[in-house]
C-alpha cells in the first residue's frame, strides 16, 4: 500500500483520501482504478453506487449518485493498514473488540453472516466510528467505513472548507 494510504481515519478517510472527494479528485491522487463496478440497490435511479477497486494496494472506494458522486465508503484489506497505531487486518475478533474499546466504542455489534461456503463469517460493527470489520475463519479480512453523520440524513463531510487540487 502506498505509505500515504496506510492510516485509517474513522469518519475522515484513508491517509490523504477524504470522504466527500469527487471522482476526479480521487483519480488525480490514485490514478485509474483496476476495476469499476456500478450497481443499484433498488429500482430508484438515484440509488446507484460506483465502486472503484485498486487491486495492488487492496483498497476499494465507493461513490454514491445520491450524494453527487462523492466518495462515501472505503474498504481496505491490506495488512499494512493502520488504525490507532495497530494493524487490524489479520487480528482476531477479540483483539478487534479490545481495539474498539481503546477507541471508546461502547457496544460493538457482532452479526453472523455464515453460509455453507463461509461457515465462519461474521462482522463486528462500531456504529460510533461508522466502521464494519469483516471476519472470516477467526481473522479480520476487510474493514469498511464511511463519514460521520450529523443526523440520520445529513453527512458530516470532512471535505467541507478544504480545497483539494
Amino acid at each position: 500500500m502506498k505509505t500515504e494510504l496506510t492510516e485509517i481515519k474513522p469518519g475522515t478517510g484513508l491517509g490523504s483520501i477524504l470522504f466527500g472527494m469527487s471522482k476526479d479528485q480521487v483519480r488525480k491522487l490514485m490514478g485509474e482504478p483496476d476495476e469499476i463496478e456500478s450497481n443499484s440497490h433498488d429500482d430508484d435511479d438515484e440509488d446507484v453506487t460506483e465502486s472503484w477497486h485498486y487491486d495492488e494496494i487492496e483498497v476499494s472506494m465507493s461513490f454514491e449518485k445520491s450524494e453527487d458522486w462523492k466518495l462515501c465508503t472505503i474498504a481496505v484489506s491490506d495488512p499494512d493498514a493502520v488504525l490507532n497505531g495497530k494493524k487490524p487486518i489479520g487480528m482476531s475478533a477479540l483483539d478487534i473488540t479490545q481495539l474498539l474499546l481503546e477507541l471508546d466504542v461502547k457496544k460493538p455489534v457482532k452479526e453472523d453472516w455464515s453460509s455453507a461456503e463461509s461457515p465462519d463469517y461474521h462482522s463486528i460493527t462500531a456504529e460510533e466510528l461508522e466502521m464494519v470489520f469483516w471476519i472470516e475463519d477467526g481473522e479480520v479480512m476487510d474493514i469498511q467505513w464511511g463519514p460521520y453523520f450529523i443526523d440520520e440524513d445529513t453527512i458530516r463531510w470532512p471535505m467541507n472548507g478544504l480545497k483539494v487540487v
